[in-house]
């Protein structure tokens, strides 16, 4: 199986590079600064100046990649934002990939494909997130932080190994999905701090325990772990709130939730509480399905 993408990064890339170098330097640039704008070392550069423009690339888009260098090194020239630089070559791959010469490229590095008259393949799946959704997404993730940061009490229930908050879309479907913080949420002192931004597909833990849940419980969207403490059933029986206990998940994660997929309590819990084990510590993680809700169970629980 070859995949549009080897090509791109095998041959379309570097031959677009070496384009760029020689447009760069006949514009007066040295190589440091070729080099600095590509984001290379200098003895690249001169392997790029080395190559004649003919050597490279493939017939069928020379052209493009042409056009496109000129364009790319006139925006590296006059400084332009990062940002556009690299949507310009994003834009131009995707319309060369989708029904363009890349296509008929990949169709001869892999024959099978010739039976797709209609290959839609690289222009992807329709319902894919949009990157408003996504960035609603991680905006709500933030504020539930600022929330925790604020609550009064939260901060002592954060576990040892850290706190992580979780947040899925409307049609999750893989870890990808769900937004979290990558390095979780630590306790400083008596503060709560994060030490990166949240973004999707970073918690592998917590999107497939909220998966496992969603599949029960379709509604549900947050998850948020703390540490189980032995004076927490009660007041959660006082409350009366829907929960499951555990022990030992985390050394035995497959077996427990298959165990946990037969109790009928699943479809209706908003509280997993893990006893933990030898080198596990004792964890609990709390789910709803709005923000709302989750400050709610927040607040009635840690206090």
């Amino acid at each position: 199986m070859r995949f549009p993408c080897e090509y791109i990064a095998s041959t379309m890339l570097p031959s677009l590079r070496i384009r760029i170098a020689h447009e760069l330097r006949n514009k007066g640039k040295s190589q440091n600064e070729i080099a600095k704008l590509l984001g290379v070392k200098q003895p690249v550069v001169v392997s790029y100046l080395q190559k004649t423009i003919s050597e490279t690339g493939d017939e069928k888009i020379n052209p493009h990649l042409d056009a496109l260098s000129e364009s790319i090194s006139n925006m590296l020239f006059t400084q332009e934002p990062l940002d556009k630089v690299m949507k310009t070559i994003c834009t131009k791959c995707k319309s060369l990939r989708v029904e363009g010469p890349l296509c008929s490229i990949h169709k001869t590095i892999l024959p099978q494909l010739e039976i797709y008259h209609k290959c839609d393949i690289c222009s992807g799946y329709k319902e894919l997130p949009s990157l408003e959704e996504r960035s609603i997404i991680i905006s709500e993730i933030k504020e539930m932080f600022t929330q925790l940061s604020t609550h009064p009490t939260f901060y002592k229930w954060v576990p040892e190994i850290g706190s992580q908050l979780a947040q899925s879309d409307e049609k999750a479907k893989d870890l990808d999905d769900i937004a979290s913080y990558p390095g979780r949420i630590i306790k400083v002192k008596e503060k709560i701090v994060t030490v990166s931004a949240p973004e999707f597909g970073s918690s592998k833990t917590m999107s497939s325990l909220l998966l496992w849940l969603r599949d029960k419980q379709s509604d549900i969207r947050w998850v948020l772990s703390f540490k189980n403490k032995s004076e927490l059933l009660k007041k959660i029986e006082l409350l009366k709130i829907s929960y499951i206990s555990t022990d030992s998940i985390d050394s035995k994660w497959e077996q427990t939730l298959n165990q946990l997929a037969k109790n009928p309590k699943v479809f209706n819990m908003r509280i997993l509480l893990d006893s933990g084990s030898s080198g596990y510590e004792a964890m609990g993680y709390v789910f709803a399905r709005t923000s709302k809700e989750l400050l709610e169970l927040v607040n009635k629980i840690f206090i």
